[in-house]
């Protein structure tokens, strides 16, 4: 397990690889190597259902044990045993969350993980795969749908089959589906409420005012009067109070629908109550608003077409037929027969199909370390059969690193008892009783050389804010200090805790993305603390 704190997982490893926060890609660069010069892997297997080994290989000779070791804090000998366990293993199941997401290098070390499962040809088999965990444990469908910007059924932007497929089902013109250029990302989209350029925001379902780096900034833009805001929530939040409208949403449980897993199971949920007072579905308010905004296609008749939750899958039915999540033959009728059915079947790839074709497959790419998006052309070139791409990623510093004014590092990250900014799991009095506050966790020697004990209220500054929270003296790599990142104002409306003192770790952490992903930073930031 690659970790920087010893968590309970962790303890259960066989290795755990305490890793320097922004440094997976060395560690897997260096497991990748040991793979190859041991010959561990499965090189008929990448001969036939894979290009790109001979640049791979080629970029992780030079991570030696030593020099990731170096780059990376990890031992050269844990590096090692990594490599053998994951080398011998006749079964290899990868999973991957925040940690590797929330970097500099995000895309760039999920690729990695990716490369560890495809050079051991463990993909596509019984007990081998990878499950990339977008976040939430719904995140999957919003993908496949195109509610994280992109096109829905893993539709490609940069195809003009694709657009042209999309304009048909929606009898819209082409031009009238943005694709010219790159989605635009939730960093980006908060910078243009920032200059002006966009002067309507609708928040639905998420809690910014926490969860978006730089908090002070985030909660100046969405203060700004000429900035309308819109939030759409089931409970009050950091985030409703900053908004011009709240629209109450109903809840689970008091509305229908369909929700896919990460393994890709999809279940329907039914309504068993009646939400409270005004609130009302999030698709009963959608299709309330293109209703009164009265949207047309190119005929002049409705744009939106259906009516309720069943009337809206069946539209997701038409839209993904033939794309590889086809959920056509998912019906509402065959989910109430079950307790929930796979798209595309028990197990993918086995085949050694990887839908990555160039007609076929959502995305061209981009480049790892600069997030350009390759030409139709350029992957045509480079993957004319489909076939899985092993993709080769040199580590790269974070941009802000430890320094004399700020040297230690700071990483955020969960507490079990809690999800994201907590709008449910503090209104549940044994998780609320279980974690009611945030800490700040640092090492034992750390903290000797500091003078904090455990309890001690401490204080840790970037350049971009201050917080302060009681200390914990935690099992994780000397030089770092951990803060959960659940945790937002629920006691002032001043953006202060109940001691009058920031306590949200994202007010230290800084504005910042992954150059392919666009994921948020939030896992390396420089610090410095002592005691408050």
């Amino acid at each position: 397990m690659v970790h920087p704190r010893r968590t309970a997982p962790a303890a259960e490893a066989d290795v755990h690889l305490p890793v320097r926060p922004g440094a997976n890609p060395p560690v897997l660069n260096g497991i990748l190597r040991e793979l190859i010069v041991t010959d561990r892997i499965d090189r008929a297997w990448v001969d036939r259902h894979t290009v790109g080994f001979d640049e791979l290989e080629s970029t992780v000779m030079s991570y030696t044990p030593g020099h990731a070791a170096e780059l990376s804090g990890v031992a050269a000998a844990d590096i090692q045993s990594a490599a053998r366990i994951l080398g011998e293993a006749e079964a290899l199941l990868s999973t991957v969350l925040q940690g590797v997401y929330q970097t500099h290098q995000a895309t760039a070390a999920a690729v990695q993980v990716n490369n560890i499962n495809l050079v051991r040809g463990m993909i596509g088999r019984p007990g081998a795969g990878v499950l990339q965990m977008n976040g939430q444990p719904t995140a999957e469908n919003t993908r496949e749908t195109g509610a994280d910007g992109d096109l829905p059924g893993f539709r490609n932007w940069a195809n003009d089959d694709h657009v042209a497929e999309l304009a048909r089902l929606w009898n819209v013109e082409p031009s009238r589906i943005p694709h010219y250029a790159p989605p635009t990302h939730a960093m980006e989209i908060f910078r243009y409420c920032e200059q002006g350029s966009i002067g309507l925001l609708w928040i639905s379902g998420t809690n910014p005012a926490v969860s978006l780096p730089e908090l002070a900034r985030v909660r100046a833009i969405l203060s700004q009067e000429r900035l309308f805001v819109v939030v759409q929530d089931l409970y009050e939040t950091e985030t409703t109070r900053l908004a011009d409208v709240v629209l109450p949403a109903a809840g689970w449980g008091e509305k229908t629908g369909t929700f896919t897993n990460a393994d890709r199971t999809v279940h329907l949920s039914e309504q068993a109550v009646e939400p409270p007072g005004e609130a009302r579905s999030d698709l009963d308010i959608w299709l309330d608003y293109a209703r009164r905004m009265d949207f047309r296609d190119k005929d002049g008749a409705p744009l939106v077409k259906w009516h309720d939750a069943e009337s809206t899958y069946a539209a997701w039915q038409e839209c993904s037929k033939g794309r590889p999540c086809d959920y056509s033959h998912i019906s509402y009728e065959t989910l109430r027969g079950g307790s929930g059915i796979q798209w595309g079947g028990e197990r993918l790839y086995g085949d050694g199909r990887f839908f990555a074709g160039p007609d076929e497959c959502e995305s061209f790419g981009r480049d790892l370390a600069t997030g350009a998006p390759l030409e139709p052309v350029e992957y045509r070139s480079l993957n004319p059969d489909g076939k899985a791409i092993l993709k080769a990623a040199d580590h790269l510093p974070p941009d802000e690193e430890p320094s004399d004014d700020f040297p230690l590092w700071l990483t955020t990250g969960r507490t079990i008892w809690h999800f994201h900014t907590r709008t449910k799991t503090a209104r549940a009095p044994e998780l609320q009783a279980a974690a009611p506050e945030p800490w700040i966790e640092l090492s034992a020697g750390d903290a000797d050389r500091l003078g904090v004990s455990g309890g001690d209220l401490v204080e840790v500054s970037t350049s971009r804010g201050t917080v302060r929270a009681p200390a914990r003296i935690g099992d994780l790599r000397e030089g770092t200090v951990f803060m959960p990142f659940h945790y937002g104002y629920w006691d002032t409306d001043d953006g202060a805790g109940p001691d009058g003192n920031p306590r949200a770790a994202n007010e230290l952490t800084l504005t910042d993305w992954d150059p392919a992903s666009k994921q948020p930073l939030q896992k390396t930031a420089a610090c410095r603390l002592s005691r408050a």
